[in-house]
């Protein structure tokens, strides 16, 4: 089990590294030519600014500083009639751009559907498509002015509409390979709560874990601004952004109750309580024109960050009392999220730095994996004690010299069946006694009776396997055949059948005498449980006596019944 969980977090890390590696490689590339497509170009020299009429040449990437509140616009003539049909693209809104081909805008920022701040516009993709008549106009960008002056201009590219979808594929490379992961997990999870359900050992934090995956890899598409852009509704988008990110720590919170002894923590209740207060309040102000989005966010933030502490005190606490391997691993999963929710917090509120979402995303997988860690520790856990336990239920009811369901076994049917008895056609009892045993064993000695008793059990096992065999005594077995497809003499012939093969090549000669009796009587009404088993008891002395004088009398005839 432990080898198992080892292989399973390594795998997971394993995804996690490789989407890093992808990210980075992606990221380190200035320029990129993809096989089928025009390459995408980065427009990084020949813009100037005019300042009193002359042009004042800068590079991009690069800062401007102005005086005063002025806005800037830099232009860039080097574009011609083959761009025509291209996308210009830059990364990032925050000081709200303007492009212009001559004097056609082909790209406005405009957040009046929904506001953002600095650090959601950072994230933006900002794309503008040339007209097909495009003749070389002067390329230009409006922005705004900062507040200080300082205007730190990004990149700009130009390429086709397919490489530009590339590109931005690419800066949101990490999200979206983080987004895919989670939908991976999420459904391994559900299969895994799925077939767990099946086998009756259900554990409905795995359902947990599938939810609250669910809502992070919506909330990391959603967040991004490649989503926004294809969508072309980014206000609509937004919005369920930000309901995802209120509402996916419920089915963590879900989780932490479903742990241990956690459920007896009223306080847990009480907090998906507040977070979904929370969604519902922030949706019903927002309509009323109270308040943004954007403006209610830190609410959600102090939830979150309260939320975490409370759960990993309570953890804590719990985990002083009983140190099992599943807390600790919640336990550590819930320390993770806190310190990578607070460095998010920080860069989001303090920096102001647009990765912040990355930091907070990877968080989530980290804690995802403790969680997994945790739960299939308990769910192993749960699997060895309920294999252990249906090995000794299947042992304590199992004959161990010939493999066969023991007394206890047979009595335990019988038991099911005096309640169910209404339930089935017919049902046949066969008593059947080993005949000569004792003088086997006196003879050639136990061990040699032990092999008489086991070919009695294999011809048996095989005479009546569409029923269930058993040895209910020494020399004593039974066969119950419910709703036979043929005449139980058909079966004893078969029985017949097998002691004939085994007598040509035995030692010792194999006899069995047997007797039945049916559940039924000639009128299909059931039988008293006592009477039946007495008839078929009666039916099995009545054979074993008839093969006693034929035994005597091998003249004597078949005459002698196996039944009533």
């Amino acid at each position: 089990m432990a080898q198992s969980r080892r292989k399973i977090l390594g795998a997971v890390l394993a995804v996690v590294i490789l989407a890093m590696a992808l990210y980075l490689a992606f990221q380190n590339s200035e320029s990129l030519t993809y096989a089928g497509y025009d390459e995408i170009r980065e427009l990084s020299e020949g813009w100037y600014r005019l300042e009193a009429g002359e042009k004042i040449y800068l590079d991009l990437p690069g800062r401007v500083e102005l005086d005063g509140g002025v806005n800037l616009t830099i232009c860039n003539d080097s574009l011609t009639a083959e761009d025509a049909g291209r996308t210009v693209y830059l990364r990032g809104a925050e000081l709200r751009p303007m492009i212009l081909a001559g004097d056609e805008p082909i790209y406005a920022y405009d957040d009046a559907s929904f506001p953002r701040n600095q650090q959601m516009r950072a994230k933006m993709s900002c794309t503008g498509g040339l007209s097909a008549d495009y003749q070389g106009q002067t390329l230009s960008i409006r922005y705004e002015n900062p507040g200080d002056g300082c205007f730190d201009l990004p990149r700009v590219y130009v390429g086709s509409p397919k490489t530009v979808f590339v590109k931005q594929c690419t800066a949101d490379g990490f999200t979206l390979l983080l987004a895919f992961g989670m939908l991976l997990i999420a459904v391994l999870s559900l299969i895994i709560s799925l077939n767990l359900k099946a086998v009756h050992v259900p554990d409905p934090r795995f359902m947990d874990v599938s939810a609250f995956l669910v809502l992070c890899a919506a909330w990391c598409l959603l967040d991004s601004s490649l989503m926004q852009d294809l969508s072309g509704q980014s206000a609509a988008v937004c919005y369920l952004s930000f309901y995802t990110f209120m509402t996916f720590p419920i089915p963590v919170l879900n989780f932490v109750r479903n742990t241990g002894n956690m459920r007896r923590f009223r306080s847990l209740d009480i907090w998906s309580g507040l977070f979904f207060f929370n969604a519902l309040a922030q949706g019903l102000l927002r309509i009323a024109g109270a308040f943004e989005f954007i403006e209610m966010l830190w609410v959600t933030h102090v939830l979150l960050f309260a939320g975490v502490g409370h759960c990993s005190a309570l953890m804590l606490r719990e985990y002083r009392q009983n140190r099992s391997r599943d807390l600790r691993y919640t336990l550590l999963a819930f320390f993770t999220l806190a310190a990578s929710g607070v460095l998010a917090m920080l860069l989001y509120w303090v920096l102001g730095i647009s990765y912040y979402g990355a930091i907070f995303e990877a968080g989530i997988i980290v804690f995802i994996v403790c969680l997994l860690c945790a739960v299939i520790s308990d769910t192993a856990d749960n699997l060895r004690f309920r294999i252990e336990a249906k090995i000794y239920q299947r042992l304590s009811q199992q004959d161990g010299l010939t493999g066969l369901a023991n007394r206890r076994g047979f009595d335990k049917f019988m038991e099911e069946l005096e309640g169910r008895a209404d339930e089935y056609e017919d049902v046949a009892l066969v008593f059947m006694d080993l005949n000569g045993l004792k003088h086997v064993n006196d003879v050639y000695g136990h061990s040699a009776g032990d092999e008489l008793i086991i070919s009695a059990a294999r011809c048996i096992e095989k005479a009546f396997a569409d029923g269930k065999s058993y040895r209910i005594g020494g020399d004593e077995f039974a066969a119950i055949l419910v709703n036979p497809s043929v005449s139980v003499a058909k079966y004893l012939k078969d029985l017949d059948d097998a002691i004939d093969a085994f007598n040509l090549e035995a030692r010792y000669k194999l006899s069995i005498a047997r007797g039945f009796g049916l559940l039924r009587d000639a009128d299909g009404h059931i039988k008293r449980l006592s009477d039946w088993k007495y008839e078929a008891d009666q039916a099995m002395y009545r054979n074993k006596k008839h093969q006693k004088q034929a035994a005597s009398n091998p003249a004597g005839g078949e005459e002698g019944a196996y039944g009533l």
